[in-house]
C-alpha cells in the first residue's frame, strides 16, 4: 500500500521506537515521489542528524551509489577501490561510519544494478555489519532479483498531490482516451479503433525500450570486447533480451493501470466523488460519465481488470486485447 512521505516516516519512526527497524528498505513509487529526498529524511530520522540531502550525508560517511557512465549501470566493479561499484560498497560499509556509529548505504536507481552486481550485493544484504541501514531506491523494483526483493522491506511512496508527470507513451494513451470522450461509443468499429491505437502505443513503447537497451549493449561491447571471451558476449545478449522484455512488461502494466485510473474516474464522476486520479482530465471523464450508464462503466472496468490479469500469463497479447476491447467498448 503506497503512503504519503510524512506518513511513511511516521511508520518508520514507530518501528524504530518499538525495536522493529529493519536493516534494509526498498523505497519505491513513481519518480515524482522524490525518492532521494525521502531517503535523506530517513537518514536524518534514524541517525538523529539533520543533513537534508544525500550529498550532505556522503560528507558524513554515508555511501551513495548511482548509475555510472553512459550506460547508466551500477556494476560489480573490479575491486574495492573501484568507486561507484558494489565492490566499493562492500569494502567501505565495513570501514566507514556515519554519526552515532551508523553504517549507511543508499543505492539510487537500484534496478540499474546489472545481474552480477545484484548477486554480489546479496552478501552485504544477508550479512551486514552491526548498526547498518541500507536503502534501495527504485521506480522499477520488479527488475530486482527475487532474492533481493525477499530480503528487504518495501516502502511504497505516493507522489505529492498534483505532481504526477506522464511518460511519452502515457501521454499518447491519455490523448487517445480524451479523443474517445468526444466520439460516439458502443460499436465494434469504435472498439477495434481504440484497440488499434492502444497496440500502436505498445509497439512504439517496445521499439523505444529495445533501442535504448541495444545502445547500452553496444557501448558495453566497445568497452569489454578486448578483455572478455565470446561466452560473456552470448550471456550478455541473453540478458539484454530478457531486460527488454522485463522493461516492456513493466511499462505495459503502467499503461493498463492508467487506463483503469481513467475508467475509475468515470465511475467516480458518476458517484460524485471529490477525488480523481486524473484531475487534469476531469472534463473528458465527466463527458463519458454523462454518456455511459453506471452499469456499463462497472462492466468496462471489470473486463479491463480481467485483461490486466490475463496479460500476466502467457496469453497471446493481440488476441487478449481484441477480445477485451470488443467486450468492454463494443456495446
Amino acid at each position: 500500500m503506497p503512503f504519503k512521505a510524512d506518513h511513511a516516516l511516521e511508520l518508520l519512526a514507530r518501528a524504530r521506537d518499538n525495536g522493529r527497524l529493519g536493516h534494509a528498505y526498498l523505497i519505491t513509487g513513481p519518480k515524482e515521489a522524490q525518492h532521494e529526498v525521502f531517503a535523506a529524511k530517513v537518514l536524518d530520522l534514524m541517525v538523529g542528524t539533520k543533513m537534508g540531502t544525500l550529498e550532505a550525508w556522503e560528507g558524513q560517511g554515508a555511501i551513495v551509489l548511482r548509475p555510472q557512465s553512459k550506460s547508466r549501470r551500477i556494476t560489480i566493479g573490479d575491486d574495492g577501490d573501484d568507486p561507484g561499484t558494489i565492490r566499493f560498497l562492500e569494502k567501505m560499509i565495513h570501514r566507514t561510519a556515519a554519526p552515532n556509529g551508523w553504517k549507511l548505504a543508499v543505492i539510487v536507481d537500484a534496478e540499474r544494478m546489472n545481474p552480477q552486481a545484484q548477486n554480489a550485493f546479496l552478501k552485504t544484504l544477508e550479512e551486514p555489519p552491526p548498526n547498518t541501514l541500507l536503502l534501495l531506491l527504485s521506480t522499477q523494483p520488479q527488475q530486482l532479483l527475487p532474492t533481493i526483493q525477499s530480503r528487504v522491506l518495501e516502502v511504497a511512496l505516493m507522489p505529492p498531490d498534483g505532481t504526477r508527470i506522464f511518460t511519452e507513451h502515457e501521454g499518447k494513451l491519455l490523448y487517445v482516451l480524451k479523443q474517445m470522450s468526444k466520439k460516439e461509443s458502443g460499436s465494434i468499429s469504435t472498439a477495434l479503433s481504440l484497440k488499434k491505437d492502444f497496440e500502436e502505443i505498445l509497439e512504439a513503447l517496445h521499439d523505444a525500450i529495445k533501442k535504448e537497451q541495444e545502445a547500452d549493449f553496444e557501448r558495453e561491447q566497445d568497452h569489454y570486447a578486448k578483455t572478455t571471451d565470446g561466452a560473456w558476449l552470448k550471456q550478455r545478449e541473453e540478458q539484454v533480451e530478457a531486460q527488454i522484455e522485463a522493461d516492456y512488461l513493466q511499462q505495459r502494466t503502467s499503461l493498463m493501470e492508467l487506463l483503469l485510473s481513467w475508467m475509475g474516474d468515470v465511475a467516480r464522476q458518476q458517484a460524485g466523488a471529490e477525488h480523481l486520479d486524473l484531475p487534469k482530465f476531469q472534463d473528458a471523464t465527466a463527458a463519458l460519465a454523462a454518456k455511459w450508464e453506471p452499469g456499463d462503466v462497472a462492466k468496462r472496468i471489470r473486463v479491463l481488470r480481467q485483461l490486466e490479469s490475463h496479460l500476466h500469463t502467457n496469453v497471446n497479447e493481440g488476441l487478449a486485447l481484441e477480445v477485451c476491447f470488443i467486450e468492454a467498448f463494443g456495446a
